[in-house]
């Protein structure tokens, strides 16, 4: 199991994300860099037909290395094996607290919390029909989505954000839960078994950015890193 921090409500924890861009990068420029990442990893990307869904798996593990590194001062030159929970949520036995990994167009998102669970979630703005999302939002939501009092997207991301920080995936319906309405950044949503801040965030242009955190989402610290800062952190 992942090694986890105990929680004290006198620290104020941060949650951290860092996000790259898949601007003006190609696949062959650094498929050179697949040795960094584990080879049940490497195997797993192989695997994809795109180049741009190798390189969006590619960065989010590099990503995830460069937490490793600026977050627990990591010495070794290459990441860690990737285990997986029931759920097949990701962790690593050397990092502490939680992370996740998001990725949608041409941004990749890692968060990382040194002292708890974490759910990311970024989605590019596309039309939708929402009528064929009816079966996946509750009656409240669906109905404000149609009345113009909330953006889908927007929902959605929070949605995922608290899926993937509870782990169990899809197992935890997304219309077993309702945001609270009118929404309002950084509150806070109790469910069966865990409390989660909620938060959107002004990205990029054309993005809905959400995170969900066992601790107050006030607290989150947003960095662009550029391939170079990355690597040279990695090597």
């Amino acid at each position: 199991m992942s090694k986890r921090t105990s929680y004290s409500r006198g620290v104020k924890a941060m949650n951290y994300l860092y996000a790259i861009r898949l601007t003006d990068l190609s696949w062959p420029d650094l498929v050179k860099y697949l040795n960094i990442i584990p080879l049940s990893e490497q195997q797993k990307i192989s695997q994809l037909r795109f180049d741009d869904d190798k390189l969006r798996s590619l960065l989010g593990k590099l990503l995830l290395f460069y937490v490793l590194k600026k977050h627990h001062d990591d010495q070794t030159n290459t990441l860690p094996a990737i285990r997986y929970h029931q759920y097949a949520k990701p962790y690593l036995e050397k990092l502490e607290g939680g992370f996740n990994i998001s990725h949608s167009g041409e941004w990749i998102v890692c968060l990382y919390n040194p002292y708890g669970v974490v759910g990311v979630d970024i989605e590019k703005t596309q039309p939708i029909d929402i009528n064929d999302y009816r079966e996946v939002l509750t009656l409240t939501e669906y109905n404000a989505i149609k009345n113009g009092l909330l953006d889908f997207i927007q929902l959605w991301t929070l949605k995922e954000a608290i899926i993937k920080a509870d782990g169990r995936g899809f197992y935890l319906a997304p219309n077993s839960f309702e945001i609270p309405l009118p929404f309002e950044n950084h509150t806070k949503l109790d469910l069966a078994d865990h409390s989660w801040f909620i938060a959107l965030f002004d990205f990029s242009t054309d993005y809905s950015l959400a995170i969900a955190s066992m601790t107050d989402t006030q607290q989150t610290s947003i960095q662009t890193v550029d391939i170079e800062s990355l690597v040279q952190k990695l090597l």
